[in-house]
């Protein structure tokens, strides 16, 4: 029986580099890695689950902003991320509100600089199912079960380790092509005294997927997605450069390596301003910046969250904003 099952997933991302472009973006490059199909994967499970919650927002409602600290420690267990005890939360604490220039200007260069580290979590699923029957009746009894690890990482860690990358990779991320990529990254700078030019746009796609079912027979499914991207930067992008990130276009193999190279210290610059340009539309004076300490692997780490003190929400976080907790529709 042939159906056609029109299932609408409005992808709505932003791409101001500081919300939601992939930052490992140097390395998504030169492999040619797709920047938005974890985006698109992460769409599709919350259109069947529901609204996926910040694990510091999921519990007790937002009074304060010390009560996203208090939900993310309690919430801290295996039940919600398998591997949590790898990561040994240690205690939060209010660090300043940002009241002058001076202070605005460091944060927005730490979160868009080479210091600042992410995490990147990896979800194993399975559903099993058992047949019950009760007063003639047979039931179908579903029961889901997952695991969800955390790993923490750098934004541009292949600019400072490039263990297990390939060699094609590594004749890349030459001596000096690396140096001069990590000058760009940890350069400061002030994007309010400089002249910028703004790229911003709407990409609309729909992709019909064909399947079969041993159910249904063969199905058709219609999906829609809805790019928007917001950019800054000091000159126009590069044509070949806006192919690979915003259209999404695998340009890799017709590229040279000093190409890759030139397109790279590009997006480098790109991300940053982007990055800074983001941070503009979400922190302002008066917000509260805290920090949490973890130890992990013997080490302490600092992770530094901005909060808006009237929403009660943050605003700013790298290391566990993309953990969540699924909500069920």
């Amino acid at each position: 029986m042939n159906k056609l099952i029109v299932s609408i997933l409005f992808s709505i991302i932003s791409i101001s580099a500081y919300c939601q472009i992939n930052n490992n973006s140097v390395k998504n490059f030169l492999k040619g890695k797709s920047t938005h199909s974890q985006a698109y994967i992460d769409t599709v499970t919350n259109f069947v689950m529901g609204n996926p919650v910040p694990i510091y927002e999921y519990g007790a409602p937002l009074t304060s902003c010390e009560t996203n600290f208090q939900n993310l420690f309690k919430n801290w267990t295996p039940a919600n991320v398998t591997n949590a005890h790898e990561f040994e939360l240690l205690d939060y604490s209010f660090v300043e509100t940002l009241t002058d220039t001076a202070r605005y200007n460091y944060y927005r260069n730490y979160f868009s600089g080479g210091e600042v580290f992410g995490s990147s979590t990896s979800t194993y699923g399975s559903i099993s199912s058992t047949t019950k029957k009760s007063k003639g009746r047979t039931f179908i009894e579903t029961k889901e079960s997952s695991e969800r690890f955390v790993r923490l990482g750098y934004l541009h860690t292949e600019l400072f380790d490039q263990r297990g990358l390939s060699e094609e990779v590594k004749k890349i991320l030459s001596e000096e092509f690396t140096k001069q990529a990590k000058e760009l990254l940890m350069r400061e700078i002030n994007i309010d005294t400089m002249k910028l030019v703004y790229t911003t746009g709407d990409i609309y796609t729909t992709n019909q997927i064909k399947s079969n079912s041993k159910s249904d027979g063969k199905m058709n499914t219609i999906e829609k997605g809805h790019l928007t991207y917001d950019l800054a930067s000091r000159d126009s992008i590069s044509p070949k450069l806006f192919d690979n990130l915003v259209l999404n276009k695998d340009i890799h193999k017709e590229l040279s390596i000093e190409e890759k190279r030139a397109l790279a210290l590009e997006e480098i610059i790109l991300t940053k301003i982007s990055s800074q340009y983001g941070f503009n539309k979400l922190v302002h004076f008066g917000d509260k910046v805290y920090v949490v300490r973890f130890r992990h692997h013997l080490a302490i780490y600092n992770d530094y969250f901005i909060c808006n003190p009237e929403t009660k929400k943050v605003v700013t976080e790298y290391f566990f904003r993309d953990i969540t907790i699924q909500t069920r529709k």
